[in-house]
């Protein structure tokens, strides 16, 4: 069975674009079966290298030393556990999201079940705390909006939004004079 471009491109990530022989970075890459298919090797990613041409066509069908194995199986390892710390990366962030917009939106709710959130209010409330605000600073720009008078329900998000950037510029203003310097790219 052919080795699938997928699992060719993760091979390639996985030892860095890298010829795993020569250690080139320059010439072009296959992806070399450390054991040969002829002599009994798999296509498993454990039994994969990145290798240079020269050195894919050079090595042929011999067997690898132990050394080159230990390496592969090394690798494979290392790559394996990455993924695994990757998802759970992802998970922890993606419960944060969860119990920050869970948060806000029963705060938002106890403070006026009538007043409408937009559809994409989960968004703009992870956009905000991606930028340095605190839930405790979200919650308090709720109450903020919902003591001012004059705000109809119907406008109180927006007016939420209005000072949520409010204290956003407040924040990139305080680290520039943390830092002492003008103001970077990408600051409001």
């Amino acid at each position: 069975m052919a080795v699938s471009k997928r699992t060719r491109f993760e091979v390639l990530r996985r030892d860095e674009f890298t010829c795993r022989y020569c250690r080139s970075t320059t010439s072009e890459l296959t992806v070399d079966h450390v054991t040969p298919v002829a002599l009994g090797g798999t296509d498993d990613p454990s039994n994969l290298v990145a290798a240079c041409r020269d050195c894919n066509a050079g090595k042929g069908s011999t067997g690898p030393d132990e050394t080159t194995v230990a390496d592969v199986d090394q690798d494979a390892l290392r790559w394996a556990q990455a993924l695994e710390k990757a998802a759970e990366i992802t998970e922890a962030k993606a419960a944060d999201a969860r119990a920050v917009t869970s948060r806000f939106e029963q705060h938002w709710l106890l403070r006026d079940p009538w007043a409408h959130l937009p559809n994409d209010w989960q968004l703009t409330v992870l956009q905000f705390r991606s930028l340095g605000l605190s839930t405790d600073a979200l919650c308090d720009a709720v109450d903020i909006a919902n003591q001012r008078p004059g705000v109809v329900s119907s406008g109180r998000f927006r007016y939420f939004c209005g000072i949520c950037w409010t204290q956003v510029r407040d924040l990139q203003r305080m680290a520039l004079d943390i830092l002492g310097t003008e103001s970077p790219r990408g600051t409001v």
